[in-house]
């Protein structure tokens, strides 16, 4: 028997791996459905050519009224590492008033002064680690972009021509600006936690890691998580937990998981098929997303990693393999910060990237000429969603339904995006860069009125990969787990991840989820 079971090997999971197994009385297991890490992985460049491979869950969306019936694809990573071992490695913590947003809604002891020396012990920063803001040392290596394209410095030229300030730490004293973003990469590879903090741990006798299993249900007994069941290679098997069973699956797995077990609107459980273990109503509800629109411009010369023909892609792979440096250790996304739509937003309420290529849909659409594509993505989200089981099978997919603009009932998240494509435009019409930009492409270049741009975002926002909230945090009716991540009415049974996030934060999740994996850690631990 195991003391405790963690199930995912995701961005949560092997912070919670290390932390939990650095105590050599506890015997950790850790279940992940997806395999190692392909190499692709590793190389900063190539994270998009992940998407729609085994390495991706590959999800879609219900379809979309608020987006003119189009499911959306939600790619979510399926290897240890997980999601953060295909994201673009982008670290941010987010905005302080976010975290005291989530004491005020009952998250008591996760307002921003409890919250920053959580993501401070994880870091190890050399460039900033003497500000108060950061510090040297921790398992999580965050250090600058390692490469910095030519015309990513004409977008920046061009943003502060438009009057957004220049900001050299998107997590120091404001988060308002344009710059480049610090990424979790080491030596010219991608640093996230599969190597930062589960590789160092398996050298440990207590800790087990099981890849390629997948979790199709947690054992509850008279009110307490007791083990799993999983599947490998075919065949059913159990493991039992003497403390605790930690679920770090993610936004979706670790809520299917929950009501595949019994737990969650107990009328939806038995409608397909499930006993009712705790009757938990808010499991699967209050799903956020970070909503994303970009829009394209023709280059008028080859530009840009995008822009690279096959010889130099070669070269550049060469290059990677024999050093780690050159064009494939850039994100594709160095350039970018924060704005606020309107003069009268308190905080920033848009994330900007500048992308010098053409290819758009998450690189599935490959660009026929070399381009720029403009970013403009949504911080705060009012629009809330749900996801549900289809069936009682672990192996079918649930329903995920954001309701991107179909529940904000006052309109405001589709207006705040057309102000980021206007936002983009006045960036584009700026010099540097406007020198380099032939025209504005299909289909885009056509909606010039705000109502033309609505319809624009409808028909072709994207999301960035962000979900959260679906077993939010707190103490009302609808929360699922405790201000210590214990599921509520159960014992011995934890949640982890972004999940339990209470509302969504404004900028990339990875680093809150690592917060929250290490909070959940030393919760257990006490």
């Amino acid at each position: 028997m195991f003391d405790t079971i963690i199930v995912g090997a995701g961005s949560a999971g092997c912070v919670l791996a290390n932390r939990l197994s650095a105590d050599p009385g506890r015997k950790v297991l850790v279940l992940e459905a997806g395999r190692a890490a392909p190499l692709n992985s590793d190389i900063p460049a190539n994270w998009v050519l992940l998407f729609n491979t085994g390495a991706d869950w590959g999800y879609h969306t219900e379809a979309q009224a608020g987006c003119k019936g189009r499911r959306i694809f939600w790619p979510r990573g399926k290897m240890v590492g997980g999601s953060g071992a295909m994201n673009a490695m982008i670290y941010m913590r987010a905005l302080p008033s976010d975290y005291d947003g989530w004491a005020a809604m009952g998250a008591d002891g996760w307002d921003w002064q409890s919250v920053l020396p959580v993501f401070l012990q994880s870091e190890d920063n050399p460039r900033l680690g003497n500000s108060p803001y950061h510090r040297t040392g921790g398992d999580l290596h965050v250090e600058d972009v390692p490469y910095i394209d030519p015309t990513e410095r004409l977008w920046l030229a061009a943003a502060q021509a438009a009057g957004l300030p220049f900001n050299d730490d998107f997590n120091g004293a404001q988060q308002e600006g344009v710059g480049f973003f610090q990424l979790t990469v080491k030596g010219g590879e991608r640093f996230g936690t599969g190597k930062a903090f589960l590789r160092p741990a398996l050298q440990r006798p207590n800790l087990t890691l099981r890849s390629g299993v997948l979790t199709t249900r947690i054992l509850i007994e008279n009110h307490r998580a007791v083990g799993v069941q999983y599947l490998e290679n075919g065949q059913l098997r159990t493991e039992y937990a003497a403390s605790e069973v930690v679920l770090s699956s993610g936004s979706i797995g670790s809520a299917q998981l929950l009501m595949l077990s019994g737990v969650g609107a107990a009328d939806e459980l038995r409608g397909v098929g499930v006993d009712v273990a705790q009757d938990l109503p808010g499991v699967g509800k209050s799903l956020q997303d970070h909503i994303n629109i970009p829009i394209t411009f023709a280059a008028r010369e080859r530009i840009g990693i995008g822009g690279m023909n096959a010889a130099e892609i070669d070269a550049a792979f060469a290059e990677w393999s024999g050093s780690r440096t050159g064009p494939l250790t850039s994100c594709w996304v160095a350039a970018g910060g924060f704005a606020r739509s309107a003069p009268t937003v308190a905080e920033p309420d848009l994330q900007l990237y500048g992308v010098m290529t053409g290819n758009r849909d998450h690189a599935r659409y490959i660009a026929a000429a070399p381009g720029i594509t403009l970013h403009a993505t949504l911080q705060r989200p009012d629009s809330i969603g749900s996801m549900w089981l289809r069936s009682a099978d672990p192996l079918e997919h649930p329903a995920l339904d954001p309701r991107y603009f179909s529940s904000d009932e006052d309109g405001s998240d589709l207006a705040t995006m057309t102000e980021g494509v206007k936002l983009n435009r006045r960036i584009a019409a700026q010099s540097p860069l406007r020198e380099v930009i032939s025209h504005e492409i299909t289909p885009s270049a056509e909606a010039q009125s705000d109502d033309a741009i609505a319809d624009f975002i409808r028909g072709h926002c994207t999301t960035l990969y962000h979900p959260t909230s679906t077993c939010r945090m707190g103490t009302d009716q609808l929360a699922v787990v405790d201000p210590k991540l214990r599921v509520r009415g159960l014992d011995g049974l934890v949640v982890a991840d972004a999940s339990v996030f209470p509302k969504m934060v404004s900028g990339n999740t990875n680093a809150p989820t690592i917060m929250v994996a290490e909070r959940a850690a030393a919760f257990i631990r006490g």
